[in-house]
């Protein structure tokens, strides 16, 4: 949601998110919408990180769409969803925002669920990493600025399930705020009274970015339709082995055939940053192309 004047780098860091319409053409999501599709039906039934089914009926999220085992079912799978991930009109995007190169991370995909609807828990990201409030507000304040990583939703299908609290990363909750969020043992998080929040309406093949610190959460209903790609991005400055960047498939000879040279290039930097942590301490399950 920016304007002719102001830049997403700008948008980003005073309201602490950005709209970019049309990001993906209407070609592209067509070309996306069933390669995801027949991800999700694989995953559902066997995921191939773990050699069982991924979820049950009440998931909402799957995570490495680019795993080669996806290729079983649907070959150029895993390649589509790489060249989408390294669109040069992404990458333009998250390098504003980030002011330095970026480093693919992961690949996500949200969608709505079997059974349970239900509105999510309001919450910042840094409350998971956190001990008590002070720990928190301690890391809000070193993370702020300047931006280490970028989650860029996708929408597939009309979405408006992500809410936010403009300007929210940049300080500590108000009363009111905090009392949904955190008190009572955070009974009170899936209320609809958050001052403020915006529900951010997408069409297809626009994209949502925005900074977790932010107060946010997302809507799972089971009679209206949800598939959003998320591509989710670091600086390169700011490496973090962890379950997301742990994808030692990346080595596999032939992984990165049928690419356009731009994406090789692009993963080739990601397979630098972290082929000897996938050697050494990589706990992701082995992959044996048949």
């Amino acid at each position: 949601m920016t304007d002719t004047t102001t830049s997403f780098a700008d948008h980003w860091s005073t309201e602490g998110y950005i709209v970019v319409r049309n990001l993906f053409d209407d070609a592209l999501v067509d070309k996306l919408k069933p390669v995801c599709e027949s991800i999700l039906e694989h995953w559902r039934v066997e995921n191939p990180e773990k050699g069982e089914p991924g979820g049950g009926p009440e998931s909402n999220v799957m995570r490495h769409l680019n795993h080669p085992g996806y290729a079983k079912p649907l070959p150029e799978g895993p390649s589509t969803i790489l060249e989408a991930a390294s669109n040069p009109a992404v990458l333009n995007v998250v390098e504003e925002i980030l002011a330095e190169p970026p480093l693919f991370k992961c690949t996500s995909l949200f969608f709505n669920p079997l059974i349970d609807p239900r509105d999510g828990n309001w919450h910042r990201d840094s409350q998971f990493r956190s001990e008590n409030d002070e720990a928190e507000k301690e890391l809000m304040r070193v993370r702020a600025h300047p931006a280490k990583g970028v989650q860029l939703q996708v929408a597939l299908d009309p979405s408006d399930d992500v809410e936010y609290v403009p300007k929210s990363h940049l300080r500590w909750d108000t009363d009111e705020e905090y009392h949904i969020r955190k008190a009572d043992d955070q009974a009170n998080n899936r209320s609809n009274d958050m001052p403020g929040a915006q529900r951010i309406a997408l069409e297809p093949g626009d994209a949502l970015a925005f900074n977790p610190l932010g107060l946010h959460r997302g809507r799972y209903h089971v009679d209206k339709r949800r598939r959003t790609l998320m591509l989710t991005y670091a600086a390169s400055s700011s490496l973090n082995f962890d379950y997301f960047t742990d994808q030692p498939w990346f080595m596999l000879d032939g992984y990165l055939n049928g690419l356009s040279k731009q994406a090789k290039s692009f993963y080739q930097a990601y397979i630098d940053a972290y082929k000897e942590d996938w050697d050494t301490r990589s706990e992701a399950k082995p992959f044996h192309p048949e």
